[in-house]
């Protein structure tokens, strides 16, 4: 169910001017209709015509300017559920919208498709080391390279505290790989200015590619796989996980 905005509330006071304005249409129509004199009557039609106009003029007025309301903060609050607040790219739930498309799309065509599981190095060590300012600057910081290394059809999104996950269109294997190692070699380069102090990090890889019966949960576990193995034999590594395998 999608989230509504508090604006909504706003239809009843709206309603109530509605209400207000034929109420006022059936009182001024029936004292015209039961007025003495015809010039009277005349008076009171033109009178309940003027202010019928005029009611319905700021009635639209109203609703144009309610409508634009509604659906700014509507698309406010579509950008929260799917965007993660401190690196700004999306989150699990965002993620999820777009990689069931992407997925849907290469074996629809078919057509290649990576995927890299990425994880920063020690990542909790910093956090105690630095604090958690620090810690958050750096991963602002490491989430806008990983923007910078990637085109634009590609998904990225911040996966938990300190992962990430990409999908690489039409990317095969071998290429995946050296968009991995591009990445992994760069973030080993950077300098990280955070609260005053530079933080040199390195980050671990697990890259696996798209089989014909994948699922999005069936190809982020080889991912994970791989992660794990480029973690446990040394870190600052980029582990492939062979398309054959299955871990569920």
């Amino acid at each position: 169910m999608p989230l509504r905005s508090p604006l909504y509330s706003q239809r009843k006071p709206l309603l109530a001017v509605v209400v207000l304005l034929g109420t006022g249409f059936v009182v001024i129509s029936l004292l015209g209709y039961y007025a003495p004199h015809a010039s009277v009557r005349d008076n009171l039609l033109k009178t309940l015509y003027l202010n019928l106009l005029i009611g319905v003029l700021i009635t639209l007025i109203v609703l144009a300017i309610l409508y634009r309301l509604l659906n700014s903060y509507q698309r406010r609050i579509d950008a929260q559920a799917t965007l993660d607040n401190l690196t700004e790219l999306p989150n699990r739930h965002g993620f999820n919208l777009l990689a069931v498309q992407a997925l849907h799309e290469a074996q629809r065509e078919p057509k290649s498709l990576s995927a890299l599981l990425l994880e920063v190095d020690d990542f909790k060590r910093l956090d105690t080391l630095h604090g958690h300012v620090a810690s958050d600057q750096l991963l602002a910081g490491f989430a806008r390279d990983l923007a910078d290394n990637l085109r634009h059809s590609d998904i990225v999104c911040r996966w938990s505290m300190e992962a990430f996950v990409i999908l690489l269109k039409d990317t095969d294997g071998h290429t995946g790989l050296n968009v991995a190692e591009k990445i992994r070699l760069y973030i080993e380069k950077q300098r990280y200015f955070c609260s005053g102090k530079q933080l040199l990090v390195t980050v671990s890889i697990g890259l696996t590619t798209l089989q014909d019966e994948d699922s999005l949960h069936s190809l982020l576990c080889r991912a994970d796989h791989a992660l794990q193995r480029a973690r446990q034999t040394g870190s600052n590594r980029t582990c492939v996980e062979m398309p054959h395998s299955s871990y569920e």
